[in-house]
């Protein structure tokens, strides 16, 4: 009995230490909710995603705003795009998608508000609002071409001018 009631202790440490409010403001009819979690005894809190649809999901843009019990608002925005690794989302799947740190402030967080903007599905279709994911669609053909630079390099020229590539340094980094 003591071991299971330490067990629940540490377990649910994390989710208690963040008893505060989430709040989920997607736009009613989202394919993706947003929740906070705190399951893992490793790290601090994080938000999220749900797939509540019946389609994998490629590809979304999520924003938060997190509150301190300072009062300052630190704003969050995370591009989750699964191309090119992880697979997609599948049908009722939950995934880590942004976390909740709020660096050496010292402060504890009082609120996070949460939103889904933009949601691609496998199949190539989307919802929500499309400018949000402007931007991430189109680094994919950077990024496919930078991965496959990498694997041409590996097997043309060998360990040490792929190791040499990967450490140049690069503009903006695609991943």
């Amino acid at each position: 009995m003591k071991r299971a009631t330490l067990l629940a202790v540490l377990l649910l440490a994390p989710a208690l230490a963040f008893g505060q409010k989430f709040q989920d403001v997607t736009a009613k009819g989202s394919p993706m909710s947003l929740s906070v979690k705190a399951d893992f005894s490793d790290r601090g809190p994080y938000v999220a995603a749900h797939n509540n649809s019946s389609k994998g999901v490629l590809a979304l843009v999520v924003v938060t705003r997190t509150t301190d019990t300072l009062g300052h608002v630190v704003p969050g925005l995370s591009t989750m795009d699964y191309a090119f690794k992880f697979g997609v989302i599948g049908p009722q799947e939950d995934r880590g998608v942004m976390p909740l740190d709020l660096g050496d402030s010292g402060a504890g967080i009082k609120q996070v508000e949460g939103a889904v903007l933009f949601v691609q599905f496998e199949d190539g279709s989307t919802w929500g609002d499309a400018q949000a994911g402007k931007d991430m669609l189109a680094e994919r053909p950077q990024k496919f071409a930078y991965l496959k630079r990498l694997v041409e390099t590996y097997y043309e020229s060998g360990e040490a001018a792929f190791a040499a590539l990967l450490n140049e340094p690069k503009p903006r980094s695609p991943e």
